[in-house]
């Protein structure tokens, strides 16, 4: 009876916890699709734009493009204003119309970078605009022209806090005890059942960012305050969106859900203490039939324990004691076949050393391949090296000595200005020659860091060229330690990037971002120059009887395969190059930790 009893009790809690968890679960469903639905009928809005066809941004002519916004704006919920920015970033049109706000530069904003790079719809975090400081939604989505190519995004601003973008959501009328919010990745709720929650930070211990990161549902308990005095704990149902980084949360008092539970589980723990008691009168008669067979089945079990697997268990009678000795019996037949098994897997796992010693061995040719990687790479530099005193140093030297030469022949024509002549050529050979030490080791790269020696970079080579730049590093790369090696290859990329970009490109800006990825440390050059054709150089790099042109750009792929990075390179003639280098944060983390031990 006891045991019919708490069958019947667990099932029943089981089906009815299950089906209140299942109910939740369907309505934040029925939630998602509503918002996924909503989303994706603003972003078709953002979408007709692209494909009415009159979109051209090069034709300064913007009355069919302003036509375009406007009826976005009107049939849509970016009620907070549309816009068009070009691939560089560029805000080119507004509204309603701001015109302070135009031309700005919006590549900075996230999602904005974002969309450019991957040329497909996103939708954002909460973000704040600086500097009004506005809490605004971006929803973006690719700028094509009437032949496919991209030229820019489409973006819309949604303010979470407009009573209009709740009600669209439909998420009233859930309760006092219940509620149910919309929340971001960063855990900032955009729309709630509960208004006075709206924009409010909604997630313990990064749960939500986690679960929207993997797109799994779940439901789970939390407490309502976090503290060292638990006021009460809520049972959370959450449903990631399909579409946007964002999360559909129903929260609802743990009592509530559980009071039918709570009541069952007393009914059938008072049965259970009675059902218990009558045991316990019935086992103590029972249990002094059993006692001697136990004890003999205590010595049995010592001497296998001890290891000896020869001697059968005897078998005591058909009742709980007999099937006890048969166990054991069957047990000690199995001791016996997994030591057979034993001695098969270690033959196994001789075979399986042998093949990880031959995998070692590969590895070691691997390394050595590496190595030879890296003379390459040397040999590189002292070829460059060597150019620069063969066609710069060497040169003003010899016209150092030619002017001496003659001075010893006509030593009646030695004046003041041909002694200044000589001066001055010596100092243009010694700033050359610092030049190449600056450039084959800067000192501001070990005494200032790895910004600073960027930034001296810049100005050393694109300033005095009359070239505009602009660096922008993520703050959360600066709290992180690189060691000497993975310094200098980043460093080693960007000096050449610079200097073909100083050299050859003929541009007016460049940028260089270094920013912080899922799994990388990501490092972009770019330039509006001229451009190359990426296959001709690379093919002429690599032909036996080598011109010198794209040995560079072979250098800096070494240079990041070295540390286990990986560099792409994008350009086209009359569009500008660009450079994206990618270093795994394992790697980087694996060198902070040699130099952390050394």
């Amino acid at each position: 009876m006891f045991l019919s009893f708490g069958i019947t009790a667990f099932y029943i809690i089981k089906k009815t916890i299950e089906n209140s968890f299942s109910n939740n679960l369907a309505l934040c469903r029925t939630i998602r699709d509503n918002v996924d639905h909503f989303l994706s009928e603003n972003i078709n809005r953002l979408y007709d734009i692209s494909l009415s066809g009159s979109i051209n941004l090069y034709d300064r002519n913007f009355i069919p493009e302003k036509e375009a916004l406007k009826r976005a704006y009107h049939y849509s919920i970016f009620k907070e204003g549309i816009f068009i920015a070009d691939r560089k970033g560029t805000l080119l049109l507004n509204f309603p119309e701001r015109p302070s706000e135009l031309f700005l530069n919006i590549l900075s904003i996230e999602p904005v970078s974002k969309a450019l790079e991957l040329a497909r719809p996103i939708v954002s975090n909460i973000y704040t605009v600086e500097p009004s400081m506005k809490k605004v939604v971006f929803t973006l989505v690719p700028l094509r022209d009437k032949d496919g190519n991209l030229i820019g995004i489409v973006g819309g601003e949604i303010d979470p806090t407009n009573p209009f973008f709740s009600s669209i959501l439909k998420l009233e009328g859930l309760g006092e005890d219940r509620y149910i919010d919309v929340v971001d990745s960063n855990g900032i709720i955009i729309a709630s059942s509960n208004r006075r929650r709206i924009l409010n930070f909604s997630d313990h211990d990064n749960f939500i960012k986690k679960r929207i990161t993997e797109k799994r549902e779940e439901i789970t308990t939390c407490h309502e305050c976090h503290t060292e005095k638990v006021i009460s704990s809520n049972i959370i149902t959450l449903v990631p969106s399909r579409i946007a980084p964002w999360a559909i949360v129903l929260k609802e008092k743990k009592e509530n859900v559980f009071s039918t539970v709570t009541e069952l589980k007393k009914t059938f723990l008072t049965l259970g203490i009675l059902f218990t008691g009558i045991s316990l009168i019935i086992t103590i008669g029972v249990s002094r039939s059993i006692v001697n067979p136990v004890q003999n089945l205590i010595k049995v079990t010592e001497r296998i324990a001890d290891g000896d697997l020869s001697q059968p268990v005897p078998v005591y009678g058909d009742d709980e004691i007999g099937t006890l000795s048969r166990s054991f019996e069957k047990m000690r037949k199995r001791l016996l076949e997994y030591t057979e098994n034993i001695k098969r897997y270690n033959l196994e796992l001789e075979r399986l050393v042998m093949e990880r010693t031959l995998k070692i061995r590969e590895s070691k040719q691997r390394i050595q391949n590496l190595l030879k990687k890296v003379i390459t790479s040397q040999e590189e530099e002292r070829k460059r090296i060597s150019r620069e005193l063969h066609d710069e140093t060497l040169q003003d030297l010899s016209a150092i000595l030619m002017r001496v030469d003659m001075c010893r022949l006509y030593p009646q024509n030695i004046t003041m200005e041909k002694i200044e002549e000589v001066r001055s050529i010596t100092l243009k050979a010694i700033d050359g020659i610092f030049n190449i030490i600056q450039n084959m080791r800067p000192s501001i790269l070990d005494d200032l860091g790895l910004e600073a020696a960027i930034r001296w970079l810049l100005n050393s080579h694109l300033k005095e060229k009359g070239i505009g730049y602009f660096v922008r590093i993520d703050e959360k790369i600066k709290d992180i330690r690189f060691s000497p090696e993975v310094e200098i290859t980043i460093f080693r990329i960007i000096q050449e990037a610079i200097t073909n970009i100083a050299r050859h490109s003929r541009a007016e800006n460049a940028f260089i971002n270094m920013k912080l990825a899922e799994k990388d440390i990501v490092v972009e050059i770019e330039d509006d120059g001229d451009g190359f054709d990426i296959y001709s150089v690379f093919n002429e790099a690599a032909m036996v009887n080598r011109t010198g042109r794209g040995l560079g750009l072979l250098g800096m792929k070494e240079r990041a395969s070295l540390i286990g990075g990986r560099l792409k390179i994008c350009s086209s003639r009359d569009a500008g190059t660009r450079v994206i280098v990618k270093i795994p944060l394992d790697t980087v983390r694996r060198e902070n930790d040699k130099s952390i031990n050394s």
